[in-house]
This record gives structure tokens, C-alpha cells and sequence, in this order.
């Protein structure tokens, strides 16, 4: 079979389950925006910071885990609801409010601006999604089930981080269990 009929096939089988490319991005310096001050906002503004981004939030509150960082500068933070031009100059967005309407607006402002935007857990929203992630020294081990279950990525995170501590293989154990649940549930 010439490579080319390869490709073709390949092509034609994931029409339907067509998933995302993994890659990590340097951030290093660049504006992220993140709209919302909750906790969920909390998590992904902590993991933007480490990463080295400047890091923009507009929330007319902060969770309390968050009013270290503004006081220190490492977050700057705009005290009100999301406004259109909000994500000028932006890299990266993150929408993470519990209104699905502003959500929405965040989403379709980065799109139009080409700013790459995740709206938390609405995948249809996304230009990216934000994996699980196990991180030992320099090691980074991402999991991702293509925004179709993020509480079991972040489970099997959480498996395979106990393996490495103890030595053991739950996680093999994890993905071999989900996988005879997949094919019976294809049956």
C-alpha cells in the first residue's frame, strides 16, 4: 500500500473522533487574559504563571488565593465583568466565569481577534484544551482525553503520579480496565 493510501485511510477514520494536536507552548512573557476569579480560574492562573506568563484577570472578584498575587504584581487585575477589547494585545484568553453568555462573548472576541481561547469545560469553545498534567523537574507528562473527560484525565493523572511514587502499575491497570469498557460499550 503506496504511503499516500496510508495518509487517505488514516484521514478518512478520524473524520469522527477527530482530537487535538499536542503541543506545549512557550509563554513565556506573553499576555494571557484570564476572565474570572474563581477557583477553576485559580488553577489555570497559577499554571500560567509558572509557565512564565504575564497574566491579565478581569473579575469583579478574586478568590482569596489569588489576592497574594495581585498584591505583589504578579496578576493584574481589572475589578469589573468582562468588556469587548478585553483581550486586545492577548496571546492566550482563558474564559472561566459561570455565565455561559459572557463565556461566549470571550470565546467569539478571540476568535475573531485570533487569540487562542479555552472556555472551561465547554470543549465546542475551544481553540485548545488544557491537559492533565504530571510535572517532575523538567519531566512534564500530559494526558488528555480530548475534552471528552477531563475528570478522567486528571484521575489517571493522579494514578500514574502514585505509580511513580511507589513504584507501581495502576495506571496500566487504569487504561487497560477503560479500554475493555470501551469495547463493551461498543457492543
Amino acid at each position: 500500500m503506496s504511503e499516500m493510501r496510508k495518509v487517505q485511510e488514516n484521514w478518512e477514520t478520524q473524520e469522527e473522533i477527530w482530537g487535538y494536536y499536542p503541543i506545549g507552548l512557550n509563554l513565556r512573557g506573553r499576555l494571557c487574559v484570564v476572565v474570572g476569579g474563581g477557583k477553576v480560574a485559580a488553577r489555570k492562573i497559577q499554571k500560567l504563571l509558572a509557565a512564565g506568563a504575564q497574566v491579565k484577570v478581569i473579575s469583579p472578584e478574586l478568590d482569596p488565593s489569588l489576592q497574594d498575587l495581585k498584591h505583589c504584581g504578579a496578576i493584574v487585575h481589572f475589578p469589573r465583568i468582562y468588556q469587548t477589547g478585553d483581550l486586545q494585545h492577548a496571546f492566550l484568553a482563558i474564559a472561566a466565569t459561570d455565565s455561559r453568555e459572557v463565556n461566549r462573548k470571550v470565546y467569539e472576541e478571540a476568535s475573531e481577534a485570533g487569540v487562542l481561547i479555552n472556555v472551561v469545560d465547554n470543549p465546542d469553545l475551544c481553540s485548545f484544551i488544557v491537559p492533565a498534567t504530571l510535572q517532575r523537574g523538567n519531566l512534564q507528562i500530559s494526558i488528555s482525553t480530548s475534552g471528552t473527560d477531563p475528570a478522567g484525565a486528571k484521575k489517571l493523572k493522579e494514578t500514574l503520579q502514585s505509580d511513580l511514587e511507589y513504584g507501581t502499575l495502576q495506571f496500566q491497570n487504569a487504561i487497560l480496565h477503560r479500554e475493555n469498557e470501551r469495547k463493551e460499550a461498543k457492543r
